[in-house]
């Protein structure tokens, strides 16, 4: 079929990072298209009615790691994003009623803590100061040219923070909680973030970065802190679109790609399923690593050495999202109602264990479904009842640590066996929700793929496990800087660096580098700069005496205003 129009870019894959490149490209001057397989933009960041009269966020399903610099520089409020962040940031329950809540006043987050475990407030400040000094040295690595393993490490060596380096990078999940915390309950709480999408359990090296990496999102300027968007994830990904449109880019739904046109060694635009042709000065590919490089690719074009190191890029460790429209809000076990209260607004981890985090990994090596799992939860109608009539309310499920391939059956066959047993987990921390279900959906570790275009279920495209694939290595050393083997073919996704994610950062970083390009430029100009040293806070955190004062001064009320200064990100 013959080329309908030929475009400066044409960027494949709706999603978040696509947009973002493609809003850059947009705003340089260039004529841009997008293309998305299905027939809604947002790729796993998006707003789906998955039950008749609800809208929800399908995968991703909280604004934290959204970059506020692309949020400012492509204008996403004035597109339509508005986002409410709840009081309540999080709640640890067990199955006997013990809890406690993070809130976005820390003088109340460190009562809590402290009323759980006596004395773990003061150890959680100490580990939030480090996981503060932690984002304020990495910060800028996540919007720039991917560096190489050796410069990052310098990083923190011309810091003077070894330390650091070893417990946030190289480091178990379990490992670095651990030796901040001493409740086991804290301790299981907190390794989730170091269990999303991750093939290995707490006690994986590499798997501290995991929830570094998380851990360092930020909302209003302060670190750690999350909210919602108004209708959903997709609020993001329509607000981007809106953006790009408004600076000339076109986007297509149901333009599902087939192939990537190259003559001699030049990207020169796509073939579509359709067989419809599309011309364009070079291709952008939003989609995983492998799904560009070896499904959009004829083999010719890649060497066997790049082909065959694209075949090896690890992809394991899946989720699985889950969807209940309830009738009833939760009456969770310790709280005794069913009324709107601040156990229903926050992030939710239901039975944070670290042993049963290690029971999952064995079962996910296996192939199998372990006996128990640790469940995080959230009401999104809660904070937005716009997403349900009233008298409803949206209660998301996730579950980590999930085979993408079981040893007996496929997920296919077993979707309602596992839901099932997930729900019955689910009804030991809120009894009174039998019953009450009205709509229920689940998205396996298959329907990531076959769905969402997510090669084995991973959401991050690529493991984010270890330095081996991380930095200008991501996803592979042939293509760690945007660009591929095949001259005008850019990679710009989640398995690019800084990595998975709801942040932007991909997107942002590939639009820089094409950019550069263009210019005939070698390097990327850098417009941000990393925030300079450690602060005289920084250094008092260190000291045992500096911990006590600082604990003292985080838990009194009347000092909320210096903690809420203290926590915000450095420019």
């Amino acid at each position: 079929m013959a080329s309908t129009k030929r475009y400066d870019a044409v960027v494949i894959g709706a999603g978040h990072n696509g947009l973002v490149c493609a809003n850059y490209l947009a705003r340089a001057g260039l004529s841009v298209a997008v293309l998305e397989a299905r027939h809604v933009i947002g790729g796993a960041c998006v707003s789906e009615e998955l039950i008749p009269g609800s809208m929800w966020s399908s995968c991703s399903f909280v604004q934290g790691m959204l970059r506020p610099e692309i949020i400012s520089d492509l204008e996403l409020g004035k597109h339509g994003l508005v986002s409410k962040s709840p009081d309540v940031q999080g709640l640890a329950l067990w199955d006997d009623g013990d809890h406690f809540f993070l809130h976005k006043d820390l003088d109340r987050t460190l009562a809590s803590i402290d009323k759980h475990s006596k004395g773990d407030g003061e150890n959680f400040l100490r580990f939030a100061s480090r996981m503060k000094r932690f984002g304020d040295v990495t910060r800028d690595v996540l919007l720039s040219e991917p560096m190489s393993r050796g410069d990052f490490i310098k990083l923190f060596e011309d810091e003077g923070e070894h330390e650091l380096l070893q417990d946030f990078v190289f480091s178990s999940a379990r490992e670095l909680t651990e030796k901040y915390v001493k409740s086991d309950r804290l301790r299981g709480y907190m390794n989730f973030l170091g269990m999303v999408s991750t093939w290995g359990g707490p006690s994986t090296p590499g798997t501290a970065y995991v929830y570094g990496y998380h851990a360092q999102g930020e909302f209003d300027g302060i670190l750690g802190r999350w909210a919602l968007p108004v209708g959903g994830m997709g609020a993001i990904t329509s607000a981007l679109a809106a953006s790009a449109m408004a600076h000339g880019a076109v986007i297509r739904t149901d333009a599902a790609v087939a192939s990537v046109k190259v003559s001699g060694d030049e990207a020169n635009g796509v073939v579509l399923a359709s067989g419809e042709e599309i011309d364009a000065g070079l291709v952008v590919s939003n989609a995983d690593p492998k799904r560009s490089l070896l499904t959009f690719l004829d083999r010719k074009h890649l060497p066997d050495r790049v082909r065959a190191a694209a075949e090896g890029i690890d992809q394991k460790g899946s989720m699985a999202r889950i969807h209940l429209l309830i009738d009833q809000l939760p009456q969770y076990v310790g709280f005794g109602s069913s009324r709107p209260g601040p156990e229903h607004a926050g992030h939710a981890i239901l039975g944070g264990s670290i042993e049963l985090f290690e029971q999952a990994w064995e079962a996910e090596r296996r192939g199998t479904f372990a006996d128990d799992y640790v469940i995080e939860a959230l009401i999104h109608s809660i904070t937005d009842p716009s997403v349900c009539e009233p008298g409803h309310h949206t209660l998301a499920l996730g579950v980590q640590q999930l085979p993408y391939d079981l040893a007996e059956g496929t997920w296919d066959t077993r979707r309602e066996e596992w839901l099932d047993c997930v729900c019955e987990m689910l009804f030991r921390y809120a009894p009174n929700l039998r019953g009450h279900i009205v709509g229920r959906n689940v998205v396996t570790p298959l329907d990531l793929e076959r769905t969402y275009n997510l090669t084995g279920g991973n959401i991050f495209q690529a493991s984010m496990v270890g330095l081996q694939q991380l930095l200008d290595a991501r996803p592979l050393w042939a293509a760690g800087h945007y660009r591929t083997p095949v001259t005008n073919y850019y990679l710009c996704g989640a398995g690019t660096h800084p990595g998975g994610g709801v942040t932007g950062a991909p997107g942002h970083n590939a639009a820089m580098r094409i950019l550069a390009d263009l210019r005939g430029e070698t390097n990327v100009r850098q417009v941000r700069t990393r925030a300079g040293g450690k602060t005289f806070i920084d250094s008092i955190m260190e000291t045992g005496i500096g911990q006590r004062v600082g604990y003292r001064i985080a838990k009194s009320r009347g000092f909320r205003s210096l903690t809420k200064h203290l926590s915000k990100t450095k420019r």
